[in-house]
């Protein structure tokens, strides 16, 4: 069920989690989850050319046992990250351990797809791939729209064109019956409530508009894992919670 960022989001989650059926609630208490990111540099770790959400959720959201490892490629599109090595790397790490833990594999590329030329297809294509090679193995993949850019029109509202490829990505998940998050919908609104001057002290540097410092992958992380967690409600069992935070993020409030 996908959730407005317009309701009173504690409260939606504590409703969804409560409501989770037990049997899932005790599998995820009899074994870890493990959480592997796959996307682009809005995912990756932070270095000097990118850094995303990734490492905020990683580092900031799980509860031990469970654990994520960032695969996020700097400069990555669906394409390059199969043909590179990086798919594959990732499909041994579920194959690893499907077995013995619930893996998830978050999915999120398009600001790179987004630029080569009459490119929609081969994008949904990827993803049906994706999906299909994570399930085969028995993952449970996750698509996540891609996370906005941080441009603002002259009005406050933020000029963004993944639009679409948010649009392309919800296409394949309902398509494809696979669990979804919106992470562009969200962080859209997400940044048109804090305005410009706050966005900025997310950014990797003074003149990024992309990628995020610690701080921001601190929040966005937190994004995600309460997205996660409200489309995925046994993943609540696995994820520390910061309500402090949470409220923030969905009450359009700066928390840096």
């Amino acid at each position: 069920m996908k959730v407005s960022v317009l309701l009173s989001l504690l409260g939606v989650s504590f409703q969804i989690v409560a409501a989770a059926p037990a049997k899932h609630q005790k599998a995820a208490e009899s074994k870890p989850s493990v959480f592997l990111l796959a996307g682009d540099s809005t995912t990756a770790t932070q270095a000097a050319n990118g850094g995303g959400w990734g490492d905020g959720f990683k580092n900031f959201t799980l509860k031990a046992p469970s654990f994520a490892i960032n695969y996020g490629h700097n400069g990555a599109t669906t394409s390059s990250f199969i043909s590179g090595g990086d798919w594959a790397t990732v499909l041994g790490k579920v194959e690893a351990y499907a077995g013995n833990s619930t893996v998830y594999v978050t999915i999120q590329f398009g600001h790179n797809d987004m630029k080569l030329t009459n490119y929609t297809e081969t994008f949904k294509t990827n993803l049906r791939r994706m999906v299909a090679d994570v399930k085969e193995r028995n993952g449970e993949p996750v698509l996540v729209t891609s996370l906005s850019r941080r441009n603002y029109n002259a009005n406050g509202t933020i000029a963004d064109t993944l639009a679409p490829w948010a649009g392309y990505a919800i296409e394949v998940a309902e398509e494809t019956e696979t669990h979804y998050i919106d992470l562009w919908k969200n962080s859209v609104h997400y940044l048109e409530q804090i305005g410009q001057p706050a966005s900025l002290k997310l950014a990797l540097n003074d003149n990024d508009r992309t990628h995020l410092n610690v701080p921001g992958s601190i929040v966005f992380g937190r994004m995600v894992s309460d997205l996660l967690k409200w489309e995925i409600p046994a993943i609540g069992e696995v994820v520390k919670e910061n309500a402090t935070l949470s409220e923030q993020i969905w009450s359009g409030v700066a928390t840096f």
